[in-house]
């Protein structure tokens, strides 16, 4: 099994692990919990609604995104090594399914304290994918988010059909895949044509592992 790397929590302190920001041990009956999938986190794998402010003053609401097509909802943070290094997929996924419906949320979980810097840490990195703060985690908890990154994969009917928790590079193919499959292609097919909703997700933590601060 290879070792992830070592890296340092914004308060200094190591954290060990496989490309994955996470809670205290005391968190980690909550986490099995989650990730044994997102019913938690709705009912039935129901996405819970939201309406939120982006970076930019524009509101973003689930339920009207929705109408337009998928949604992947992704919470990071600019001191979280694993989850900057998602950004590029991200931002690629951004561009090559959202002229076919699909909608890139970031949610950024930094601190106060950096606030002011999200802004021109994404534009310094080319997101032009959606970004918000949640500044008061209300979101977090909402969908029990308990460690970074963690992406949501939200089809058409709100249904919760993948989690992808941490991130590794190279195993978005199959996330990839699936995302394909939700969105349509030129003849508009391919939309939501996995199980229907209430069928339960899968959730994905092939990149996760445990460590605590």
């Amino acid at each position: 099994m290879r070792r992830g790397h070592e890296s340092r929590l914004p308060g200094g302190g190591p954290f060990h692990g496989r490309r994955a920001w996470r809670l205290a041990p005391g968190a980690v009956a909550l986490f099995l919990v989650a990730a044994r999938g997102p019913e938690a986190a709705g009912g039935s794998g129901s996405a819970p609604n939201f309406t939120i402010q982006d970076l930019h003053g524009h509101t973003l609401s689930l339920e009207r995104l929705l109408h337009r097509g998928p949604v992947l909802l992704d919470f990071w943070a600019t001191w979280c090594r694993p989850c900057v290094e998602s950004l590029p997929e991200l931002e690629s996924w951004h561009r090559r399914y959202g002229p076919r419906g699909l909608t890139v949320i970031g949610i950024s979980v930094d601190g106060p304290r950096n606030f002011a810097k999200v802004a021109p840490f994404a534009a310094s990195r080319g997101i032009d994918y959606p970004i918000a703060i949640d500044q008061d985690g209300r979101l977090q908890q909402l969908y029990q988010v308990l460690a970074f990154p963690t992406a949501f994969l939200i089809d058409t009917s709100g249904a919760i059909v993948r989690v992808r928790m941490a991130y590794r590079p190279g195993e978005g193919a199959a996330f990839e895949k699936l995302l394909r499959t939700r969105v349509p292609d030129s003849s508009g097919a391919g939309r939501d044509s996995l199980a229907p909703a209430g069928s339960g997700a899968r959730a994905d933590t092939a990149g996760s592992g445990s460590g605590g601060h």
